[in-house]
C-alpha cells in the first residue's frame, strides 16, 4: 500500500504538475496568439485603407482624365467652330471686295487673293479701305455736282448712299445725267443772253449819228421809190420790212426823232 500510495501520490502530484505547465503554456500561446492576430488584422486594415486610397486616387485620376477628354473635345469642336465662322466671315468679305473691284476697278480683280493673304485677319479693314477709296470718291462727287446746281439736296446724299449700296456708280451716271442736261441748257440759255447782249451793243455802236444824215422833206420821201426807202432805211439802222407807206412813215418818224 505504501508504494501504492507512493505510486498513486506520485502520479497524482506528477498529473498537477504537467497540468500546471500545459496550463502556463495554453496560455501563454493564447497570449501570443492573439497579439500576432492584432498584428496582422492591422497590417490587413492599413493595406486595405492602402488600397482604397490608391483606388480613389486612381478613380480620381480617371474622373480627371474622362473630364480632361470632354473638355479637349468641347475645346476642339469650339476651334473647329471658330475656323469655320472665321472662314466663313473672310469669304465675306472677299466677295464684297471683289464686287467693289468689279464696279469701280475691274483690273484689280485678279489682286484680290494676293491681298487677301497679305491682310490676313485683317480683312476687315481691307474691305473699309478699299470701300473708303471707290465709294467716297464717289460721294465727293454728288456732293459737287449737289453744291453747283442744287445745294438743297446735300443733305440726302447719306440717304442715297445708302439706298443705293452696291450701285453707286449708276446712280452718280443718273445725277450727272440729269444735271448735265440742266447744265446745257442753262449754257445755252446764257450764251444766248451773251450773243443778245453782244448784239444789242454791236447795235448801238453802229447805230449811225443823226447828223451824218441831212433831213430830207417829207415830199421827197413820197416821191421815193420803194427800194430807195429801203437804202435810207437800212443806212439809218432800220428795219425795211413792210409796204411803201409803212417804209415813208419810219424814215419820216426816225427824222422827226433825230433830225
Amino acid at each position: 500500500r505504501g508504494r501504492g500510495r507512493g505510486r498513486g501520490g506520485g502520479r497524482g502530484k506528477s498529473s498537477r504538475g504537467r497540468g500546471k505547465r500545459s496550463g502556463r503554456g495554453s496560455g501563454e500561446r493564447r497570449v501570443v496568439y492573439c497579439a500576432e492576430d492584432i498584428e496582422k488584422y492591422e497590417r490587413e486594415q492599413a493595406e486595405k485603407e492602402l488600397a482604397k486610397q490608391r483606388k480613389g486616387d486612381e478613380d480620381e485620376d480617371e474622373d480627371e482624365e474622362s473630364e480632361s477628354k470632354e473638355l479637349g473635345t468641347v475645346e476642339e469642336g469650339a476651334e473647329d467652330e471658330e475656323e469655320e465662322d472665321n472662314s466663313a466671315e473672310v469669304e465675306m468679305y472677299r466677295r464684297r471686295i471683289v464686287a467693289l473691284y468689279k464696279q469701280y476697278n475691274p483690273e484689280k480683280v485678279g489682286d484680290v487673293d494676293r491681298l487677301m493673304g497679305q491682310y490676313k485677319g485683317n480683312e476687315d479693314k481691307l474691305y473699309n479701305a478699299i470701300k473708303k477709296k471707290y465709294v467716297g470718291q464717289v460721294e465727293a462727287k454728288i456732293q459737287k455736282i449737289y453744291q453747283k446746281h442744287n445745294p438743297e439736296k446735300l443733305g440726302d446724299i447719306a440717304r442715297l448712299m445708302d439706298k443705293f449700296q452696291g450701285k453707286e456708280l449708276k446712280l452718280l451716271e443718273a445725277i450727272e445725267k440729269k444735271y448735265a442736261q440742266l447744265s446745257l441748257k442753262e449754257k445755252v440759255e446764257e450764251e444766248e443772253e451773251e450773243d443778245g447782249k453782244a448784239k444789242a451793243s454791236s447795235s448801238k455802236s453802229k447805230k449811225p449819228a443823226s447828223a451824218d444824215f441831212p433831213k430830207i422833206k417829207a415830199h421827197v420821201i413820197k416821191r421815193m421809190k420803194p427800194h430807195v426807202l429801203k437804202d435810207k432805211l437800212q443806212e439809218r439802222g432800220l428795219s425795211i420790212q413792210g409796204t411803201k407807206k409803212e417804209l415813208m412813215d419810219r424814215l419820216v418818224a426816225w427824222q422827226d426823232e433825230n433830225c
